[in-house]
């Protein structure tokens, strides 16, 4: 089956105005946001009234505080809706954790060999005797290094699509101070100290590959010479993620990739260079957790079709328990990444069987081995069905229904029918983390596992926090660039939702309740990639505020339950988008 262009979404139906939203009502409706989530940011609704208008103005050519793509100031607001080549930051707390193992003189981009062993060959314009980055290939080694130490609770923290722009764009909007260079402040994981074991770093995300030809029925792959390849060019790029190489101001369309119009590539031509493949989501995050760089569109298979298994199967092994967590489809590209192995990111049916430990396709097709299922799944998709192009890539075995997990799936896991999971689901007109603490409470109490499956019927995600807060969406752009309607909630939708953090606090109450065990968690807020599609700032930011509540969480965890020698957390992203902010004080100062 030929690769299909992702936008990183599962295909919902776009989300209808279910009905405006007051920041009284929500609060009177308990609006399943906790106390947890950061305050609003001290400017009310900023970023909406710029989101708004920038919209609204698309097509025109304006000065504004931000735009995204590589038609500089002054342009059309877009001319780009996907991912970038950019580097993205990582953020390590714990003293048994180390990414500066991978950095500075120990990075594999100074070295020929080290960079055709990741990418299957000497990507043109790679090799940087003086780069100080890593690849985000080596973040495998920096994890399993941490188990291997004697850490016993290991936290992955993923902000899909979050790169050094927008992370900075959320510090400057939370704290109304603006930063230029460096790892920044404003944010909790970039304040916090852990004790003095916090680092910072940052990773190349591309792959070897953008184009594919996936057989999802025999599980092979094949690539063909026309794909463009990955690599990544410092003399454009940069030697860090806030500092442009001597030639990127004439090529900014470097950063594009296979998404380059005639513009973007001349301007990387006219600089004698070449173009590199941006990633996707799903071989970004099995790359991060198997140490295997691959094609785009896969999940822990090789270009050479070979099935690959990750650290999560590895400490399960070794007596770990593991579980995933996202805003976002449950078996979204980046969670399926930490566990299935599959040819393609959209056969939705078959990785939801790998995840919940149910023989599939890869069984059927390769004779893979049936890995047991993870001990925690929660994300959206509930509602969400099939449609004919989405059943199609769910291959001969795909089942009309439900699209993320089928019906009999379902039932076959549940502890009421003799399965291993307590199964939560959104229940209209009541707490979504009321629900879901019940739910974790009973999986605890029968020594179970927990499979939480939220969302609802046009929503393929958790509803935006947004940035001020309120979860009063602006409008966005589609794909094509055209203005759509923001999203907006009841405050009985957003009651029926529980948060990510709500999430991540159940998540950790299941896998901690046998204390003789150690755990791996990943929690995903993987709507700040949905926001960054749709060159919607307001949304994004408001996500990427969700996900450091998480971070939040977890850390109150360690710091009651554990400490900072037995528990590490890695903060990061799968790759970054084209966000470009051009006036930084104007994200927090009136015109």
């Amino acid at each position: 089956m030929p690769a299909q262009p992702h936008s990183d979404r599962s295909g919902a139906a776009p989300r209808a105005a279910f009905g405006a939203l007051s920041l009284v009502a929500a609060l009177a409706a308990g609006a399943g946001a906790g106390a947890q989530e950061p305050p609003a940011p001290a400017v009310k609704d900023r970023i909406k009234e710029l989101q708004a208008r920038y919209v609204a103005s698309a097509a025109e050519k304006l000065p504004r505080a931000y735009h995204f793509g590589s038609q500089g100031p002054g342009d059309v607001f877009s001319n780009h809706h996907s991912h970038s080549n950019r580097m993205v930051p990582v953020y390590t707390f714990g003293r048994k954790i180390d990414v500066s193992s991978v950095m500075g003189s120990n990075s594999r981009y100074r070295d020929p060999e080290r960079i055709k062993e990741t990418f299957g060959r000497l990507p043109e314009n790679t090799l940087n005797p003086s780069a100080d980055y890593a690849d985000q290939s080596d973040l495998r080694r920096v994890l399993s290094d941490a188990a291997g130490r004697g850490v016993k609770h290991l936290f992955i923290v993923w902000f899909d699509g979050l790169d050094w722009p927008t992370t900075r764009a959320a510090a400057i909007v939370k704290s109304g101070k603006v930063y230029d260079e460096g790892k920044g402040a404003g944010l909790f994981f970039q304040d916090y100290a852990a004790e003095g074991s916090a680092q910072y770093g940052y990773v190349v995300t591309s792959p070897t590959h953008d184009f594919s030809v996936q057989d999802v029925d025999r599980q092979m792959v094949s690539i063909p010479a026309r794909s463009l390849p990955g690599g990544y060019d410092a003399q454009i790029a940069g030697p860090n993620p806030w500092t442009l190489g001597p030639l990127g101001p004439k090529a900014p369309g470097y950063f594009k990739g296979q998404n380059s119009n005639d513009a973007d590539k001349a301007g990387v031509l006219d600089v004698k260079r070449i173009l590199h493949a941006y990633t996707d989501s799903s071989q970004s995050a099995a790359e991060l957790v198997s140490g295997v760089k691959s094609y785009n569109s896969g999940l822990n298979v090789a270009d050479d079709s070979r099935l690959v298994p990750t650290l999560f199967h590895e400490l399960q092994e070794r007596g770990w328990k593991a579980g995933t967590v996202t805003s976002v489809p449950f078996n979204h590209a980046s969670p399926a990444g930490m566990y299935a192995q599959n040819v393609e990111r959209d056969d939705y049916q078959d990785l939801a069987r790998s995840m919940l430990g149910l023989p599939g396709i890869i069984q059927q097709a390769r004779g893979g081995k049936l890995y047991p299922g993870l001990d925690v799944v929660m994300g959206t998709g509930y509602g969400i069905v099939t449609t004919t192009s989405s059943l199609k890539m769910q291959g001969k075995n795909g089942v009309e229904g439900p699209l993320f997990i089928t019906d009999a799936d379902r039932a076959a896991i549940d502890v009421r029918n003799g399965g291993k999971y307590v199964c939560v689901h959104t229940e209209p007109n009541t707490s979504g983390e009321a629900v879901l603490k019940a739910a974790a409470a009973e999986a605890v109490r029968k020594k179970a596992r927990l499979f939480g499956l939220f969302g609802a019927k046009g929503l393929d995600h958790l509803p935006y926090r947004t940035a001020d807060g309120r979860f009063d969406p602006a409008p966005s752009l589609n794909s094509k660039g055209v203005p759509v309607a923001a999203e907006a909630y009841s405050p009985t939708e957003i009651l029926a939702q529980p948060t990510l953090v709500n999430m991540a606090e159940s998540a950790i109450d299941v896998l901690s309740a046998d204390p003789d065990r150690p755990f791996i968690l990943f929690v995903e807020a993987g709507d700040v990639d949905f926001g960054l599609h749709a060159n919607n700032l307001d949304n994004a930011i408001g996500a990427l505020y969700s996900g450091e509540a998480a971070v939040q969480a977890i850390v109150k965890w360690v710091e009651a339950h554990s400490n900072w020698d037995d528990s590490a957390v890695l903060v990061s992203s799968d790759h970054g988008h084209y966000l470009v902010v051009d006036d930084p004080k104007a994200l927090i100062e009136g015109d």
